[in-house]
This record gives C-alpha cells, structure tokens and sequence, in this order.
C-alpha cells in the first residue's frame, strides 16, 4: 500500500491524518491482504508548506503527524483531555489542512509544555536528546530563530548568526533557551508516539516503509548547520530528457560530493541510521543522483553533470549505495530507479541485491508492447504507479486508444480498449499482483477505485500533496474483499 500518512482519517486528527489514524488503518489491511504501508517522508515542513519533499529539517518529524490526545500529560488529566478534545473538534476536512493543523497543534502543545513546566532534567528526554544530539540543537534552535524572524531565510539573518559564528550562537542559545526546549519536547513526544506506532504495526504484521528524499532546501537547519556541504552557486535537478526539453530545476542547493565524502558521509549516514530505526523499509529517492548529479548554473550554458566519466560515476555511486546498505541494515533498502538510467547503474544495484521499481504504465519489452508483470525480476518492487501519477482510473480514462489497446492487450491477450469499470479495475489489478517481483506496491487511490491525485509535478496549486482518504468506512469496508482476493490467489499473503 502507498498511503501518505496526512490522507488517512483519525479520530481527531485536525485535517491531517496524524499516528492515531494508523489504528484503523492497520486492521483494514489485515482484512485487505496487506502487510506493507509505503508513507510519504513525515519530516518537518515551514509553516505554509505541504510538499513533504521540502523540509525545513532531514531529521525532525512534522508537528501535524502528532497526536495530542495521545500525550501522557493529557491521558493522565480530565483538564487536558476535554481542553483538546474542544480545540480539535470539528477541524477534519475533504482537503489535507497543514496550516491549520500545525498552528492548532503548535498552540495547544506551547500550553501544555508552560503549564506543566516540563523538566528538562526527566530521565527519558534527556537521554533523547543525547542520541539526537547530531542535529536536535540546531534544528530546536533554527526552528526558534525562524519563528522570531518571520520564517526569512537564514541567508538573510545577521552576518554572525547566517554564518554561525560561536560567540552568537551561544548568546542566542541562552535568549531563547525556553523555545528551544519546547521544540525539542515536541520532537521527543513525536518520536515515542512513532515508537509506538512501530510495535503497534509489529504486532499487526504490518512493515513501516519509508523514504529518504534525494534533496533538502535551502532554508533548512541541516543546510545552515553544514554549510560547507552544500554548493550555493548551483542547484540540484533533472537533465533534458523525453518527457521534458528543458530538464527539470528543483531549487535545490547542490551537494559537495567531495568534502561530504572527505567527511565519512557522516550526516549521510545519520540519515540512513534514522530510516533504518524507523522503519522497516526506506526507499533512497532519486538513485541516480547518488552516481551523477545534474546541476544547473546560472545561464544554463553551465548545465550538466558533477561528474562527468561513466567510470568515475559508477565507481561514486558503488561507494554510496554500498554505505547505505551497511549503515541501513537491517532494514531493506530500496533505489527509486526511475527514469533513464545509465547503462551501469541497473548492475550496480543489483549486485549489492537492492532493489529498483517497476511501474507497470512505463514498463515496455519494446516500443509499442508493455512488459507483462510475470516477467518483471524478482528483485525487484512492482508498482501501480506512485506520488507523481494519476491513478488508474484517471490515467485509464485519459489513455490514448492506441496505448490502451496495447496494454490492455498485456493484460488479457485480447483486443480492444474497454471503459474503466470495477470490472477492468479488477482485471488490470489480478495482473499487476501477478508480478515476479518480491513486493507489490497499490495506490491507497487504486485499492479504493478513486480518482484523485496526490501531486501533479510542474504546478504549484492547493491541491498538491494535500489528498485525503475518502471518509465513509464503506469505501474501505467494501474493498477489503476484492483486495484479500487477489493476495490470496497471487499467493501474496
């Protein structure tokens, strides 16, 4: 199952699927067949910001995936217990609400944390903050600062802070050392809540798989904390390629391959650690980045990769996936392989047994014939299509005839282009969880027969990354059977 966390209903979530919406969620894929739940990245975004591919930190978890009622400091009082039970009421909507969410869940938890002065000193959080010391001081502390300054990039802050140096830091530090506890708090209440989503998930036989983005933006504490990692006179994207003339520009700030390497990978590694002690897959994104970074410069005349022999690419992403196949044990890695590959890195992948994609819409023996699922290698995760795409009822609906003929030809050995009707659902359905490949991945959209979308790349609008689940049970209830079905016969669960 593909699922973003926000897009699931909980009891009281505020408009954002949060950790208690999970209680539900995991019993209905039991009922369904399912035993794995691929989730969008939770990390912490700006406060406007839906987009979970632009955190403001590689590390912190978002404030809108908590769940208040869930804290111990509410369960244990009556008080606290009905003050959120009235400032959550009546919040959930059809769209995903980021905003609204953080700006409730921010005001009730800064309340909650003054009124009980919560000691700094308690046993378990400060042993949370030592085995988060790597980046929970400077995100608590940039989280503070940006809060005060209205959320303008760092870049623009005073000359000592924007460039850290020690003197400053420490003066800030002891000014808004109350604020900075308090994020530091809401950090160490959302990451025993995800503990706690991770036994619950264990005992119903469910694997919490998560994702690694390729890139983090500029205006994040990781990039302010490690400047010299980053290379600001290019930012990070696509080259030209069949679905685009022009490449795609992510805005990303360019990575300094070399001094991060110099450096043991060290915050590479600590990203890998933290995948690997939250969940029980986590998906690197954009795979090919790792062997060759597409980089644009100003004029675009200075476009093109960081490193330009295929020996020398190779050779960087072997080290890279290599490292990331130790630090992440025991959790199973996965490469977002996508897209035009260069010819070495499918080996590459291979040999250290990581698996890519294989999203059934793009995959062809040769022009003009799809690949038939049954064929696709063991070794790999078959997908009905991901973040980016349209589900299959859009994406059938919209299908050129000529392409739809082709593919529905794949699925049946017959002819013709049918209208989509839960019947082809279930047809197109039966032959993608008949693939070869260890790991078959739907659509939370597909499982259910709906037709939204989760983001549409290119466009900036109020619909992008905020999907929701739809909220009458019967949508889920009625399914559950077609789904268990076809796992069962497939022999996937």
């Amino acid at each position: 199952m593909i699922a973003p966390l926000s897009a699931l209903r909980g009891p009281d979530d505020c408009g954002v699927g949060d950790v208690a919406a999970l209680d539900e969620f995991f019993p209905w894929m039991n009922e369904a067949g399912m035993s794995v739940i691929q989730l969008l990245p939770l990390s912490d975004l700006a406060p406007l910001d839906a987009c979970p591919y632009t955190a403001i930190s590689a590390f912190a978890m978002d404030v809108a995936y908590l769940a208040p009622a869930r804290l111990p400091e509410v369960q244990t009082s009556p008080t606290w217990r009905a003050a959120w039970k009235q400032t959550g009421k009546g919040r959930a909507s059809t769209r995903a609400m980021f905003p609204q969410t953080r700006r409730i869940k921010y005001a009730f938890l800064r309340k909650l944390f003054d009124a009980l002065a919560f000691d700094a000193m308690d046993a378990d959080f400060s042993r949370f903050r030592r085995e988060h010391r790597d980046w929970i001081e400077d995100y608590a502390l940039f989280r503070a600062l940006q809060e005060e300054r209205g959320w303008k990039s760092w870049s623009r802050w005073p000359k000592a802070l924007r460039d850290r140096h020690l003197a400053a830091l420490s003066e800030e530090r002891d000014r808004l050392s109350r604020d900075i506890l308090f994020h530091q708090w809401v950090q160490y209440r959302l990451f025993s809540q995800w503990t706690d989503v991770r036994k619950r998930a264990k005992r119903s036989g469910i694997l919490l798989f998560g994702d690694i983005p390729f890139g983090l933006g500029k205006s994040s504490a990781d990039v302010w904390a490690r400047q010299g990692e980053f290379d600001f006179s290019a930012s990070m994207g696509a080259p030209p390629d069949q679905y685009s003339d022009t490449g795609q520009a992510w805005g990303l700030p360019a990575y300094r391959w070399a001094e991060m390497e110099a450096d043991g990978h060290h915050w590479w590694r600590a990203r890998i650690r933290a995948a690997r002690d939250s969940f029980d897959l986590f998906r690197i994104d954009h795979a090919i980045g790792f062997f060759r970074t597409w980089l644009i410069r100003a004029g675009r005349r200075g476009n093109g990769f960081d490193i330009l022999t295929p020996s020398a690419q190779k050779a960087r992403g072997k080290r890279f996936c290599s490292m990331v196949r130790r630090e992440g044990a025991p959790a199973r890695v996965i490469a977002e392989d996508l897209g035009l590959l260069p010819d070495f890195v499918p080996p590459v992948l291979q040999s250290l047994e990581i698996p890519g994609y294989k999203v059934a819409r793009w995959e062809y023996e040769k022009e003009g014939i799809f690949q038939h699922p049954a064929t696709y290698p063991n070794l790999s995760v078959a997908a009905s299509g991901n973040h980016d795409v349209e589900p299959l009822a859009a994406w059938w609906t919209r299908l050129p005839k000529k392409e739809k003929k082709a593919y529905w030809h794949m699925v049946t050995g017959n002819g013709g282009a049918p209208r989509f009707s839960p019947s082809v659902r279930k047809t197109i359905l039966e032959n993608l969880y008949n693939a070869k490949s260890s790991l078959l991945l739907i659509q939370l959209q597909d499982a259910l027969g709906t037709r939204e979308r989760i983001n549409t790349p290119g466009t900036v609008n109020n619909r992008n990354w905020r999907y929701r689940a739809p909220a009458s049970k019967s949508a889920f209830t009625k399914n559950a059977p077609l789904l268990r079905t076809l796992a069962e016969s497939s022999g996937r669960y």
